[in-house]
C-alpha cells in the first residue's frame, strides 16, 4: 500500500486528461507520472532511498506534487514545516526531526547555511527550481516501493498556534483513506476541477483524477492574497472544487459581493482551520448560484473528523450558534468516532487518526490513550454532542477562563459581540489581576481604532448582560490587530493576547 499508487491509477485510466495547470503550463496524468518517475531516479542517485527523511520547502508549483510523489515512490519520507512558524520554532523543528536530505528553493539553502547545526544531518541537498533539468534523461518508468499500511509516509508538523510545533507521523493507509473519504464527502469525480488555495489539498485532488490549478500568486499569508487573482483563476479554468483557509475566501467573498460577482461554476467551497462566522456562509449564498459552502472540522493529528455545509447552517443551526451555543461542526464522517471527555475535550478515533507525533513521547503520553484497545486521540477542541449525532465546538481547551464557579467557553462569548456591527472579532481571555483571574474581552475593530468611545463600551455592556454566559466578563480592550495563526492566518493566539493584557493593564 503506497500513496504512490493513486498517482500511477490516474496516469493509466487517464493518460491525456489535465492533471496540473500552473502558469501557462498543462501537465496531464502521463505528463506528470513520468516526471515523478526521473525525480524517483534521480533522487536515488543523489543519495535518498526508502526510509531517508526529506525535507521540502518548495512553493507552490508543478514540483511541489511532483516532488512528493517521487518521494512516495521510493519510499522516503517528506517533511513538511511551515516557514512562518519563526525562526526559533523552524530551527527547533528541523534540528529535532534529523533530516537525511533537503530538497527547496535557493533561498532555504542560503539559510541552511547560515544556520549548520539544525542542518547539519541533511547530507544530500537539491534545488527544487533546478529538479527538471537535472533529471531530464532519467527513466520514465519506476517500480512503486511496496509498503506496509502502517509504515510512516511523512511527518507534517503543526503549525503550534498553541504550543511548541511538533511533526505528526502519517501512515500510507491514512493518506489513501483520507482520499477516499474526501472524494465521498463531496461526491468528487475525475470531471471535477480543483483550485486549491491550501497547497498540500492539491494531493488528494490530483490522487482522485481531478484536475488542479495551481494558484499563480502569493499564498503563503492567506490574509493577504489578492481576491482579484482568486477569482480569475476559479473563473478562468471553470473551477468546480476550491478549498483553504477562510482569511483567503472572507476577502474573496467582500469583494465578490462588492463587485456583484457570482461564480456559477463552483459547487463546493471547502473553508478550514478555524470555526467559521455565520455571516461567512450568508455572503457567499449570494456568490454560489449552483453550490454551497462546507466547512470540514479536524486537525492536523486527524482529518477529517466531521463535516457540514453551509446550506445545512442557514437552514437548522445558525439562529443557536448566534445566540452563544458554539459552532455545529457537523456529524462524524464515515469510520470515525467521537465522544467528549468529562473535561468537555473532543476526543476522536478512526482510521485517519494518526498514532504518535515523531520524537515527541511527551506529548504522546498528554494527547494518546487506549481505550477498549482503540487508540483515541485528544484534539485539544472542547465541545459538545447533541442528540442528534452533531458536534458543537467551543473553542481551544487551553482558551478555557476558570472561575471558581464555572468555566467560559471562548467561540460561544466571541460569537455574540462579533454580531456588532463595527467589531471585527473578539478573544476571550483570562489575565491574572491582582492575584485573580478577570474575565476581559479583547476587541478588533474593522476600522483599526484603538481608542474605546463611550458608544462602544455601553454597547459591549448591553451585549455581555444580554446572555448569561457572557455575563461574568469584567473589562474590554481594543487592540489593533491580533495576533493570529501562520498557517491559515485566522486561529487567534488568545493566550499571546492574556500575556498582553497583563503586561499593559497590570
Amino acid at each position: 500500500m503506497n500513496t504512490a499508487t493513486l498517482l500511477v491509477k490516474q496516469a493509466e485510466q487517464l493518460p491525456n486528461k489535465t492533471a496540473l495547470i500552473f502558469k501557462n503550463e498543462k501537465i496531464s496524468f502521463k505528463e506528470l507520472d513520468e516526471m515523478i518517475s526521473r525525480f524517483a531516479y534521480y533522487f536515488r542517485k543523489q543519495g535518498i532511498q526508502q526510509g531517508s527523511k526529506v525535507l521540502l520547502f518548495i512553493k507552490p508549483s508543478v514540483e511541489l506534487p511532483a516532488t512528493t510523489f517521487a518521494l512516495f515512490k521510493i519510499g522516503a519520507i517528506p517533511v513538511f514545516i511551515d516557514p512562518g512558524m519563526g525562526r526559533k520554532n523552524l530551527l527547533t523543528a528541523i534540528a529535532e526531526v534529523t533530516p537525511d536530505a533537503l530538497i527547496g528553493v535557493p533561498l532555504i539553502h542560503h539559510i541552511s547555511k547560515v544556520f549548520r547545526s539544525a542542518f547539519k544531518t541533511a547530507e544530500v541537498r537539491l534545488d527544487s527550481t533546478k529538479l527538471r533539468e537535472a533529471s531530464r534523461t532519467e527513466n520514465t518508468h519506476y517500480e512503486v516501493y511496496d509498503a506496509s499500511e502502517d509504515e510512516m509516509a511523512a511527518i507534517l508538523f503543526t503549525s503550534g498556534g498553541t504550543g511548541k510545533p511538533k511533526g505528526v507521523i502519517y501512515t500510507h493507509k491514512i493518506f489513501m483513506t483520507q482520499t477516499r473519504l474526501l472524494q465521498e464527502m463531496y461526491s468528487l469525480t475525475s470531471d471535477d476541477i480543483d483550485c486549491p488555495y491550501f497547497s498540500l489539498f492539491s494531493f488528494f485532488t490530483i490522487a482522485m483524477g481531478m484536475t488542479s490549478c495551481i494558484p499563480d500568486h502569493d499564498t503563503s499569508k492567506p490574509s493577504e492574497v489578492d481576491p482579484s487573482l482568486v477569482v480569475d483563476n476559479i473563473a478562468k479554468n471553470n473551477a468546480t472544487f476550491a478549498a483553504g483557509s477562510p482569511a483567503v475566501w472572507s476577502k474573496v467573498g467582500d469583494y465578490c459581493v462588492e463587485k456583484g460577482i457570482q461564480l456559477p461554476t463552483l459547487k463546493y467551497l471547502v473553508m478550514f482551520g478555524a470555526a467559521v462566522d455565520v455571516s461567512m456562509h450568508e455572503k457567499w449564498q449570494k456568490i454560489l448560484p449552483n453550490g454551497t459552502t462546507y466547512t470540514p472540522y479536524g486537525a492536523t493529528e486527524s482529518l477529517p473528523i466531521s463535516n457540514i455545509s453551509g446550506d445545512y447552517i442557514m437552514q437548522n443551526t445558525a439562529r443557536l450558534t448566534l445566540e452563544g451555543a458554539g459552532v455545529c461542526v457537523g456529524k462524524a464522517v464515515e469510520s470515525v468516532q467521537v465522544m467528549i471527555s468529562n473535561e468537555d475535550e473532543i476526543m476522536v478515533c478512526g482510521d485517519t487518526t494518526t498514532r504518535e507525533y515523531y520524537n515527541e513521547p511527551l506529548a504522546n503520553a498528554q494527547s494518546k490513550l487506549i481505550l477498549d484497545d482503540r487508540l483515541w486521540h485528544k484534539v485539544g477542541d472542547v465541545g459538545s454532542i447533541d442528540e442528534e449525532g452533531h458536534i458543537w465546538f467551543w473553542g481551544r481547551k487551553v482558551h478555557i477562563v476558570e472561575l471558581k464557579d464555572r468555566k467560559m467557553y471562548s467561540v460561544p462569548c466571541e460569537i455574540v459581540f462579533n454580531q456588532h456591527p463595527d467589531i471585527r472579532r473578539t478573544a476571550l481571555i483570562g489575565p491574572i489581576f491582582e492575584g485573580r483571574v478577570v474575565p476581559c474581552l479583547v476587541v478588533e475593530l474593522k476600522n483599526k481604532s484603538t481608542k474605546m468611545t463611550e458608544s462602544l463600551l455601553e454597547d459591549l455592556q448591553r451585549i455581555r448582560d444580554a446572555h448569561e454566559h457572557t455575563r461574568p466578563i469584567e473589562r474590554f480592550f481594543l487592540h489593533k490587530s491580533f495576533p493570529v495563526d501562520v498557517r491559515h492566518n485566522i486561529k487567534i493566539d488568545n493566550i499571546a493576547l492574556k500575556e498582553w493584557a497583563e503586561k499593559k493593564y497590570r
